[in-house]
């Protein structure tokens, strides 16, 4: 069904006609599957587009057909709220003086065929180091309410229902001499060298495109090498680079990728976004022969964990009480980096460093809001 699957996201993507061979047999339990395997890797809309290209006598039994038009009609609804949603973040802001940057999420939507078909989530925004407390206060001001745990890259608010992360910090990786370059190169071009794109007819600032073709790649290795991704992450990647690959300077992405010592693992994104979703390889800036084996490894993590690892029927229960789930979270990451290491040695090998850290933040940070 992998391959099935992985058909009609392709049709999906590039809104090409599926060919209908390998659906003339299939049954209500064969549909079923494909169903769960759009729905855990977060592509429901994607590959009911590639569904709606099959003649229909071989689309899925009429139940099953139904409730997937009434998801993918959510999901349209959910990304109409959130690009609703921008000006209200965006406006108070602006006007307050602030240069903030819309990362992944809507901005990434925008280079799909089908904007509202990309499954969304929240809304995340960059607003630096100095920004982010006058942007945190703005929203608190507005009637927004505090989720979470704040973190020293983040903060998370509920603002009209929608979740909202205002970012200090874009993206942090775990090497630290890779980390002090990707962080240079946010200094470089942030906010002078933004690029704005309109969504839902409102211009919103991005950021400049070779370095959002890093930033899109890094933030999934992060999220895989921690706990898994789905295949929708992947496929923004994907999207970006088809869709903006004369504008990216291949040459400096290939210079990025190897000074944060992320090269090898980007060539094996390369190589699904080649080999299984269709991208044309000249889209790369690198080669991505030899690649197969790590590939291939890359890809069965993929359908194992689902997006974001949230399908991971490999993870025990996290355990009651805080402390013991900090221990089982540090535990289960640490043993799957160095379970994939081969990937990016370096993130591995500092990955334990970076929990560690990252706990000792979080509670400095209650600590300083108790006084």
């Amino acid at each position: 069904m992998r391959r099935t699957f992985l058909t009609l996201v392709r049709s999906g993507l590039w809104n090409t006609p599926v060919d209908p061979t390998p659906f003339s047999s299939m049954n209500s339990a064969d549909w079923e599957e494909i169903y769960q395997l759009a729905r855990t890797q977060a592509l429901l809309a994607i590959t009911f587009d590639g569904v709606l290209s099959l003649p229909a006598e071989l689309r899925p039994p009429r139940p099953l057909y139904l409730q997937w038009a009434a998801k993918v009609v959510q999901i349209e609804q959910s990304n109409l709220r959130l690009n609703e949603e921008l000006p209200e973040v965006f406006m108070p802001y602006r006007e307050a003086g602030l240069h903030p940057i819309l990362l992944k999420g809507q901005g990434i939507a925008t280079h799909y065929i089908n904007p509202l078909h990309r499954q969304c989530g929240d809304i995340d925004v960059y607003i630096g180091k100095e920004g982010q407390p006058i942007a945190n206060n703005i929203l608190l001001r507005h009637g927004a309410e505090a989720e979470g745990e704040a973190s020293d890259k983040h903060a998370s608010y509920s603002f009209h229902g929608v979740h909202i992360e205002n970012h200090r910090i874009i993206l942090r990786i775990n090497n630290p001499a890779g980390n002090r370059y990707f962080q240079r190169l946010i200094q470089e071009w942030y906010p002078q060298h933004a690029e704005t794109r309109e969504i839902h007819e409102y211009p919103v600032s991005l950021p400049p495109v070779t370095f959002n073709a890093l930033y899109i790649f890094m933030h999934a290795f992060v999220h895989f090498l921690n706990s898994g991704i789905g295949l929708r992450q992947v496929c923004d990647w994907t999207r970006l680079l088809a869709t903006r690959h004369e504008d990216i300077d291949k040459l400096l992405l290939e210079k990025y990728f190897r000074k944060v010592g992320l090269l090898r693992a980007a060539k094996a994104f390369g190589y699904i976004a080649v080999h299984y979703l269709g991208l044309p390889e000249d889209n790369l800036p690198f080669s991505v022969k030899g690649m197969e084996r790590a590939g291939e490894i890359l890809l069965d993590d993929i359908f194992a964990t689902g997006n974001f690892g949230q399908h991971d029927a490999r993870i025990k229960p996290r355990p009651k009480g805080y402390w013991a789930g900090k221990w089982h979270t540090f535990c289960r990451a640490t043993k799957r980096c160095m379970k994939l290491r081969k990937f990016a040695p370096n993130e591995a090998l500092w990955y334990p460093v970076t929990l560690i850290k990252g706990t000792v933040t979080i509670q400095i940070n209650k600590l300083a809001a108790r006084n």
